[in-house]
């Protein structure tokens, strides 16, 4: 019953695996493709054809860092959320800033692009001053809110893939006898290689677009780094494969200093409209990319300025409810950056600061690992932990050093100033918490932040659930209780150790212990329903357990419990298993999210454990049923499950038997003084009297 209900959140998980694909190659497919061939082949020769395939294997470790962070923490704010919570409000603005400006480059490099392909159409300017106009032009469109939606991103993406497939099918069988020269190879050496590997790394940057949108995938657990895999898997091999052909059919010398190298190739094998079509399909990716990379941008001031990082003008927004002096501070620096640098050299800063990036995001997974932070449990894990992510630094570094002077410089530069501006202007003001960074420093002997804890579990809140997440069962086998009205938060947790502890078969003190060691809390804002969830993992446990404590006069949260002396009117104690850690956080956020609505009111006004119940399950009614041989429903007493006559639609969730949870199996036998619980849709749970009249033998009155 449980997997089929859509908690109130749910509308807001539109994304699925598709769009997930879609979303991380429409912003991986651009001028890396389009524009880069003949950079790269200038850089390596013909091994500019490995260079795509080596890159796209060699980003696999930061792409599995960043699916398991947007599994932890599926929230909108993109690496910015991940990295500054891991990392601490420092690492957190070094992150940001070069993260902001990995995106702006790749951004503006996409403009020159586009303005290659803008030429073969007749608009043949100056390539810096059509940049310059195309940036002012994409800003204004920003501003005014006209940004591509995810259906018509989901065409543009088709149309591309489209045309890309049309273009390599009909160059394959070029690749053979074509006019292009493989020999020698490796016409640059090694070192060539080596350069045009950490050139081209900027065309997998924007894989790490979905992690701004991980809030709104469904089952980002399983859809998220699915998909990020399959995206980059497919952008890796149209790459190589484009720079495959590209290398074939076009001559050597012709090819160096091509900006439209694609089009040149479709011109050799393709109709004339083919040619056309790679054009549109270029100029699509361009815009797309820019248009959507514009605005991910602006997010990053923004995200920035809600932690105190940055002036309070960057939270303002425009009339049309877009970000205003976040865009406006974006195409500024895309118009610096056009207007300083030619396109060979904007490609290699693009690079060295996705590098960055990456390099960060696998740093930020052995942080997280490394603080032993309860709450951090991702759905997906990425394998080898923690080689895989020290050899992604480490190779990132490299990379970057590979990548000449300006880009080493440059990158020091901007992180030198940042941490300068953070430590005279940032920390003065910022409103973020320390980061579990400070987890490993207090194992070193220095003071933890323990406050990142609770943002990682309310981060859990936005998680969604999977299907096989028995929510509605959760709350059916709930045990209810109060607490008189000069009771604390330690009668309340004793209480609901007693009963945790019948369950678990752990002594009660262990069980309150678990809690208040572990001290995970998702506190909820409402003055009018304020509630906490503390959450504590058991060994020997194979389900998840909720016990409910209510005071009317409310329960005060003190710090030693992670609070901050906060009053709640209910506590929501959440004993999961310690084997699966992530599904009993899905289940609290899940929990969390439903205490949001107004009908978690009845949680502290209901007279009866049933009406708690149905507070928390919506369009679901729960019918609890105690067999005393006495009355009608005696008559279930010696029956198994299997024999109960019960609506499809209805589910027996739980048997209370002696202060026990009995799981119903079909053989499981009633005995007295049980109780069932059964929930199904309102208005469908049968009465005692109902239930009872299907056992009942009726006399034979012949």
């Amino acid at each position: 019953m449980g997997d089929n209900e859509k908690s109130p959140t749910s509308l807001k998980r539109s994304l699925g695996l598709g769009h997930v694909f879609v979303i991380s190659t429409g912003g991986t497919i651009s001028a890396g493709l389009f524009f880069l061939p003949s950079f790269a082949a200038a850089k390596a020769g013909p091994s500019a054809i490995l260079a795509y395939l080596i890159a796209g294997l060699l980003a696999l470790p930061a792409m599995l860092s960043v699916a398991e962070l947007s599994t932890a923490m599926p929230r909108a704010g993109g690496l910015y959320y991940f990295l500054a919570r891991a990392l601490g409000p420092a690492g957190g603005t070094v992150t940001s800033v070069s993260t902001w400006l990995s995106l702006v480059m790749k951004d503006a490099f996409a403009l020159v692009a586009m303005s290659a392909y803008l030429a073969l159409i007749g608009i043949d300017l100056p390539s810096k001053l059509t940049a310059v106009i195309l940036i002012a032009l994409f800003t204004l469109l920003n501003i005014v809110g006209s940004k591509t939606g995810v259906s018509i991103q989901v065409a543009m993406v088709g149309f591309l893939l489209v045309v890309v497939v049309w273009f390599l099918a009909a160059g394959m069988p070029e690749v053979g006898n074509a006019a292009g020269d493989f020999e020698p190879f490796f016409s640059k050496g090694s070192e060539g290689l080596i350069a045009a590997i950490g050139l081209v790394f900027v065309s997998y940057g924007g894989l790490t677009k979905v992690a701004s949108m991980a809030e709104e995938v469904e089952d980002p657990s399983r859809n998220i780094p699915l998909g990020v895999i399959l995206s980059l898997f497919v952008s890796t091999v149209v790459y190589t494969l484009g720079m495959l052909v590209v290398v074939a059919v076009i001559p050597q010398s012709d090819l160096y200093g091509d900006l439209a190298p694609l089009h040149t190739a479709a011109e050799t094998y393709m109709p004339a409209v083919g040619a056309g079509f790679v054009i549109a399909a270029a100029l699509a990716a361009f815009a797309s990319a820019a248009n959507a990379g514009i605005l991910s941008a602006a997010r990053y001031p923004m995200a920035m300025s809600r932690d105190g990082l940055m002036s309070d003008s960057f939270l303002k927004m425009s009339r049309f409810d877009t970000p205003i002096w976040g865009i406006i501070l974006t195409g500024i620096g895309m118009t610096v950056i056009v207007v300083a640098f030619g396109a060979g050299a904007i490609a290699k800063l693009a690079s060295a600061f996705v590098l960055v990036k990456l390099a960060l995001v696998n740093l930020a997974v052995i942080v997280l690992r490394g603080a032993r932070i309860n709450s951090y449990a991702p759905g997906f894990r990425s394998p080898l932990f923690p080689y895989l992510h020290i050899f992604g630094i480490i190779l990132s570094i490299y990379l970057i050093f590979k990548l000449g002077v300006l880009p080493i410089v440059l990158v020091c530069v901007s992180v030198a100033v940042t941490m300068l501006w953070f430590h005279y202007f940032g920390s003065k003001k910022v409103k973020q918490t320390a980061g579990a960074i400070h987890h490993i420093f207090e194992r070193l002997g220095q003071a933890a932040d323990t406050s990142v804890d609770r943002e990682i579990s309310a981060a859990m809140q936005s998680h969604g659930l999977r299907s096989e997440d028995d929510y509605a069962g959760l709350i059916a086998r709930a045990t209810v209780l109060s607490v008189p009205e000069d009771g604390d938060i330690t009668e309340a947790a004793t209480r609901a150790s007693q009963v945790l502890s019948n369950i678990l078969r752990v002594e009660p003190e262990d069980v309150r212990e678990r809690f208040l060691e572990t001290g995970s809390l998702w506190i909820q804002p409402s003055e009018t329903h304020p509630t906490a969830t503390p959450v504590a993992f058991f060994d020997d446990s194979e389900v998840d357990h909720l016990v409910i404590v209510r005071s009317e006069t409310g329960i005060v949260i003190p710090a030693e419990w992670g609070g901050r002396n906060e009053m709640v009117n209910a506590l929501f104690f959440l004993a999961g298993t310690a084997n699966k850690p992530g599904r009993s956080l899905r289940l609290a956020g899940e929990l969390a999210a439903y205490l949001h609505s107004d009908d978690a009111m009845v949680v502290a006004e209901a007279s009866f454990e049933s009406e708690v119940k149905e507070a928390l399950l919506p369009g679901l009614e729960v019918g609890q049923y105690l067999l005393l041989p006495e009355t009608e429903i005696g008559a279930l007493i010696g029956k198994t499950i299997e024999e109960l006559q019960v609506d499809e639609d209805l589910h027996i969730e739980a048997i209370y038997r002696r202060g026990e949870i009995i799981q119903p199996l079909p053989e499981t036998g009633l005995m007295a003084d049980d109780q069932l619980t059964i929930i199904g849709p309102s208005g469908s749970v049968p009465t005692s009297a109902e239930i009872a009249g299907k056992f009942i033998k009726k006399p034979d009155l012949n």
